[in-house]
């Protein structure tokens, strides 16, 4: 399950810092299909979507589309103030960076860019665990791109248990929009309650006929909650959703893999709740809470198995790479209770 090009051309394209000069000039670096070489190619990005990048070639003004998965790099200029916040999210100040994204979003004219922007500050919102601000961001930002980039970002819940989501209240009025995308935020945060877990269920049933991939696919991931929360999982099932699992755009499985790891612990198949909670942080980190806490069940799983010393440093890693979530507080406690036995033991 390795990540896609296109999202690791996109984490790259965030990461490496472009020219922040005014003049600088778009670049990308395409590999064609079945081609040894590369080309860059000077020009001016009319679009950039999860499939596919549109572009005017300089200097002959040719507008050409290249399928994602021949572009290799992307490069564009950016604002003073986009690339401050880039530098605060990698320190960890994401009021600061939320503060420069949005003074960047106010200055910034090309579509595809603000989407850019738009990303960061729903990165921004679930580092902080404020799922209502990142649902909001994130609807702005795929109002008029079905096929998003950062699809992944999507804040939807997981938890098996009830969960009180702050939320709730918006979610409400999101379950009966027409938007889809709404109509699956809603229903994903209302599954558990048990008001509204009934009109949720439909929601997601009707969801699953969708014909964007993305809503059909997770809306059929959602209703694996429901199965997990009767408690009355099958191994059957479990290798069922793993060969389903293949349908689901892959940039989207982080979720549906908590799920896999929640099953086969619930089964005390403690080896392979361990993989499938850690692919989680390791391939599909979009949402660091969720990351989080898959890493904390991760080690828990590998304590049932009676593999102490690896999960202490599991829980440790947890602690270091996710320091303003509530895994942390769980980590730490299993991390002085293992330290404890160590002590006794000895």
């Amino acid at each position: 399950m390795k990540c896609t090009l296109l999202i690791m051309i996109l984490a790259v394209a965030t990461l490496t810092g472009f020219t922040s000069s005014a003049a600088a000039q778009d670049k990308i670096e395409v590999r064609p299909d079945h081609h040894v070489g590369q080309a860059t190619l000077p020009c001016t990005i009319l679009d950039f979507t999860q499939s596919e990048i549109k572009v005017k070639l300089l200097p002959s003004g040719t507008v050409r589309t290249y399928p994602g998965s021949e572009i290799v790099k992307v490069h564009t200029p950016q604002t003073e103030s986009h690339q401050r916040g880039l530098e605060q999210m990698h320190q960890g100040k994401y009021d600061k960076a939320t503060q420069s994204f949005s003074e960047a979003l106010n200055i910034e004219n090309r579509t595809w860019v603000r989407r850019e922007i738009l990303a960061q500050l729903i990165k921004a919102a679930l580092f902080q665990g404020d799922i209502l601000k990142a649902a909001l961001r994130f609807q702005t930002m795929v109002e008029h791109e079905p096929d998003a980039r950062y699809f992944e970002l999507i804040p939807l819940d997981w938890s098996i248990s009830e969960s009180l989501s702050p939320a709730r209240s918006a979610a409400r009025s999101w379950l009966t929009d027409p938007n889809e995308v709404r109509q699956l935020l809603g229903a994903s945060i209302l599954l558990t309650a048990p008001d509204f877990a009934a009109q949720s269920e439909a929601t997601l049933r009707s969801l699953a006929t969708s014909t964007n991939r993305n809503i059909q696919q997770l809306a059929r991931a959602q209703l694996w909650r429901l199965r997990l929360r009767a408690g009355d999982i099958s191994l059957l099932e479990l290798q069922r959703w793993e060969r389903n699992l293949k349908l689901i755009p892959e940039h989207l499985r982080g979720g549906p893999c908590y799920l896999l790891g929640a099953g086969y612990a619930q089964l005390d198949r403690h080896g392979q709740a361990a993989a499938w909670y850690l692919w989680v942080p390791l391939g599909y980190a979009a949402n660091p809470q969720l990351s989080a806490d898959a890493s904390l069940k991760a080690a828990d799983s590998l304590k049932a198995m009676g593999q102490s010393a690896n999960a202490l440093r599991l829980y440790q890693e947890t602690v270091a790479r996710y320091p303003t979530t509530a895994a942390r507080q769980m980590a730490e406690q299993m991390i002085n209770q293992l330290m404890q036995e160590a002590g006794q033991n000895n």
